[in-house]
């Protein structure tokens, strides 16, 4: 989304609140089939507060991180894609009669003037085809993106201050749609699958049935929300509750209220996905449910998360493995990248796999 220009090779740069991850990959064509090879990848922690629910505070203090990432990442490329989250955006989905491209764009901008809540000067608009539930009418869904500009300018200027070209814009959640595509070609296509990106301030949620995005929805909960009611509830320190939820429980922390806390939030969660779940489910008049659960992000660490969706919920449910289907040198590379975190480089290794046009 929000293309600026051409590169061979981009670096995904997914700026979330508690870390920056970055992944540039190598990209082979052999006739219809693409190879992916990790080249470079980094990971590198934020100050507390640098970014608020979506928003960045601390252009300097991240820009200077972003730096730190290039330079202990080894990484020369300074061609980079990044991406915000749905709650900076308005993305609707309409249908449209089929029509030459001209037309589409034209209709395009109509279309948005009338369904933005803002000045439609004030904003970045584009959009993406999918695949019609109606083809027989000769109809168009569509999924109309719209962003503030002041909202693009806000990353976009900490990028610029890193020294680094802005190649592309993306929303995360279609970022990890693009990577679920080629790490799980054969769920992709055939199931009905939930992708839930569980960041420090703000959960995504993106729900594709066979190859087509149904629904997105962020929710302002996350690892901070989590780490707040710890501290709160056992009256310790951030760190000490950030710890705590990392598994590394401190000294004066209660196990046993601790788990209880913990217990109660991913309740909190749970509830709210049930609600998204069920919104999709009564969205259509036909049968629709969700074969599988994939999990991404630094929340989805957190032990037994796996275990309580399953349990909540009856579905199957797993880690997303945003490297399944990506080479990468395990000489080269720290096996920690690849197995421990490997979900929270979803939102990053989609934005590397993305063509510019």
């Amino acid at each position: 989304m929000f293309g600026l220009g051409k590169t061979k090779t981009i670096v995904g740069l997914d700026i979330g609140s508690y870390a920056i991850k970055a992944v540039e990959l190598k990209i082979k064509e052999k006739g219809e089939s693409v190879q992916y090879e990790v080249q470079k990848i980094g990971y590198e922690p934020l100050p507390h507060d640098a970014i608020v629910e979506g928003t960045i505070i601390d252009s300097t203090a991240v820009s200077e991180t972003i730096k730190l990432l290039f330079e202990n990442a080894k990484i020369t490329n300074k061609d980079v894609a990044i991406s915000i989250s749905c709650n900076s955006v308005i993305i609707k989905k309409i249908s449209l009669p089929s029509m030459d491209p001209q037309e589409l764009r034209e209709s395009i901008i109509w279309e948005a003037k009338h369904n933005i809540p803002y000045p439609y000067e004030e904003t970045n608009v584009d959009y993406w085809e999918i695949k019609s539930s109606r083809p027989a009418d000769n109809m168009v869904d569509i999924l109309l993106v719209a962003a503030k500009k002041d909202k693009i300018a806000n990353y976009s200027n900490a990028v610029s201050m890193a020294r680094k070209n802005l190649v592309a814009i993306e929303v995360d959640i279609f970022s990890l749609i693009n990577a679920f595509e080629i790490n799980y070609p054969e769920l992709f296509k055939e199931k009905t699958v939930a992708l839930i990106n569980m960041g420090a301030n703000i959960t995504n949620v993106g729900i594709v049935e066979k190859g087509t995005p149904q629904l997105f929805r962020d929710l302002s909960l996350g690892g901070y929300f989590f780490t707040e009611n710890i501290r709160k509830e056992l009256n310790v320190s951030f760190e000490e509750a950030e710890a705590a939820l990392k598994g590394i429980p401190g000294k004066s922390l209660n196990a046993d209220q601790f788990a209880a806390v913990l217990t109660m939030n991913i309740r909190d969660l749970l509830d709210e996905m049930e609600k998204t779940f069920s919104f999709y489910e009564a969205g259509e008049r036909r049968e629709r449910r969700i074969d599988q659960i994939f999990l991404s992000g630094g929340l989805a660490l957190i032990p037994n998360i796996v275990n309580a969706f399953e349990l909540k919920f009856r579905i199957k449910t797993e880690l997303f493995n945003p490297f399944r289907s990506i080479k990468y040198d395990p000489k080269k590379f720290d096996s920690i990248y690849f197995n421990e975190m490997a979900p929270v480089f979803g939102v990053a290794v989609g934005l590397s796999t993305r063509k510019v046009e």
